[in-house]
């Protein structure tokens, strides 16, 4: 068993915080020409929900703990000479913390909650100190991943969380593609230099649609929801195109209130 372990391969060195500077890299094909982006830290980021954070499991933390946060730029590389560079700190909405934030350690929410419930006693008057050493063994989340969003034939962006609010998330994708091949924010059709934000699984749905969809964003009664919203998504020559739609409930029976672009 022993000469059987020692056979195996090693495991390939991890790509995320491979210097304390840069949170991750990765090596990327644009155009047929191969690049390293990385997410590179500006100053030494701050702990953003992290596990000794009694506010990390609220609905402002969601999707962002345990994470770090800061100036935060994406940088591309050809033969180690940075040929592109974007702030993606301008780009992030309704955060905990200041800049960018991006998620480190991912929650494990039974485990996490077990090992605060068992130290909160008198003995443990700080019962989240605790949690920290544990999640800090856990793997480093993996922040790019790439797929084809605006369908030009490009899988060469990817999403990053900007906000969080009343148990929704929602942010932006940024990369390149055949119509901008600079580092850019995702936008519309109508208005290519604003950047678009949705839920992850809008965004998800429109990376992988083979046409038009529609997509529920938010659903009558969610959070006393009166009404029932929709996004309805697709892509023409000029970009990302969609609407917003608002519709009254019960949903069986829905009528539509208004429509309004992206």
């Amino acid at each position: 068993m022993l000469a059987g372990l020692a056979q195996r391969p090693k495991a390939a060195p991890s790509r995320e915080y491979p210097t304390p500077a840069v949170r991750e890299e990765q090596t990327v094909v644009v155009d047929g020409v191969r690049e390293i982006w990385r997410l590179q830290w500006m100053s030494g980021p701050k702990p953003a929900c992290s596990p000794s954070d009694p506010e990390s499991d609220t609905f402002p933390c969601l999707g962002f703990a345990y994470g770090d946060a800061g100036a935060l730029d994406l940088v591309r590389l050809r033969d180690g000479a940075e040929i592109d560079r974007l702030a993606l700190a301008p780009l992030f909405e309704e955060t905990p913390a200041e800049g960018a934030v991006v998620e480190r350690w991912q929650p494990d929410l039974d485990k996490d909650f077990e090992v605060v419930a068992t130290n909160n006693s008198v003995a443990f008057p700080q019962p989240r100190e605790n949690l920290a050493p544990l999640v800090r063994k856990r793997p480093t989340v993996q922040v790019m991943h790439f797929g084809d969003y605006d369908h030009t034939g490009w899988k060469n962006e990817f999403y990053l969380q900007s906000g969080a609010a009343a148990g929704h998330t929602d942010g932006f994708v940024v990369g390149v593609s055949k119509r901008n091949r600079r580092l850019h924010a995702l936008g519309t059709a109508s208005s290519p230099r604003k950047p678009l934000y949705l839920e992850h699984r809008e965004w998800e749905a429109l990376r992988d649609a083979s046409g038009p969809l529609e997509v529920v964003h938010w659903r009558c009664g969610d959070h006393g929801a009166e009404n029932e919203s929709t996004v309805r998504l697709g892509w023409t020559a000029g970009g990302i195109a969609g609407t917003r739609r608002v519709y009254t409930c019960p949903p069986d029976a829905r009528k539509l209130i208004r429509e309004d672009p992206l």
